[in-house]
């Protein structure tokens, strides 16, 4: 699963004004948010190819501590020597997505942005 982040980024300058870009756990929840409707778990090798989150697991972490719950499960990857290499793969809980949609609410209001609607918004995959 890999969600573009375009339409996050272009979202920043839309009335020409300077706004601060978004951050980075607004930019986690997005992706987690598309996956969900989706019906997509996210591994730490869509948040780097996303928006170049290095460190994925601690940014589930810090949304954990913001009342998030995640169901997961261990993803094979096939790397490019032929070996295999895990990876925890994330999906927000059914009973954590309004939570999310309403944390991405405030983060994007802290940055002076109209809310995006991910339900209805389109999605570019890879």
């Amino acid at each position: 699963m890999t969600v573009s982040m375009d339409r996050v980024l272009s979202a920043a300058g839309q009335d020409g004004a300077h706004v601060r870009p978004p951050m980075k756990l607004e930019l986690a929840l997005t992706l987690l948010l598309d996956a969900n409707q989706a019906s997509q778990h996210v591994t730490a090798l869509d948040a780097l190819a996303a928006y170049g989150d290095t460190c994925w697991h601690s940014t589930v972490d810090a949304l954990r501590d913001k009342g998030l719950e995640f169901a997961q499960h261990e993803y094979p990857h096939i790397n490019r020597n032929g070996g295999t290499s895990r990876f925890q793969a994330y999906r927000l809980t059914p009973g954590s997505v309004e939570r999310a949609e309403t944390l991405m609410m405030l983060y994007r209001a802290g940055r002076r942005q109209t809310p995006l609607c991910w339900r209805t918004s389109p999605r570019k995959s890879t």
